[in-house]
């Protein structure tokens, strides 16, 4: 009887350790702009770009984030699935947006479905409305 015991909890182990192993993250490049141009900040700032994943519309709290070069381009490392996308041009880093909080996390319009080996060219004069 211990030995069953035992078994059935090194099977619970092995199979709660193995949640979620089939969303490995994969790399997503891309680009950020605004008007067909990169997004520019000066030394002391950071354009920051955040994934926020989504499980039926609603945000489940796991956010991937990457840095945008100086030329707009980007690349994570995020499991596919379906994301709310936030960014902020940070400058001076951390204090000012210079987007205002439009495309912060909780404000942001940008929503796509991603999977590994997709390269996403975002826009943001497409959401300026």
């Amino acid at each position: 009887m211990t030995t069953a015991r035992i078994s059935i909890g090194l099977f619970a182990f092995a199979l709660l350790a193995c949640v979620g192993c089939s969303e490995a993250p994969s790399i997503v490049k891309g680009s950020v702009s605004k008007g067909g141009e990169a997004l520019q900040v000066s030394g002391q700032g950071d354009i920051q770009i955040h994934f926020i994943q989504e499980e039926n519309g609603k945000m489940t709290g796991q956010t991937f984030m990457a840095s945008v070069d100086s030329t707009g381009h980007f690349e994570a490392e995020v499991p596919a699935g379906d994301y709310r996308i936030a960014v902020q041009q940070l400058d001076p880093y951390p204090d000012v947006d210079k987007l205002k909080g439009k495309f912060s996390q909780n404000k942001t319009p940008i929503k796509q479905s991603v999977k590994a080996g997709d390269t996403l060219d975002i826009d943001l004069s497409q959401y300026d409305k």
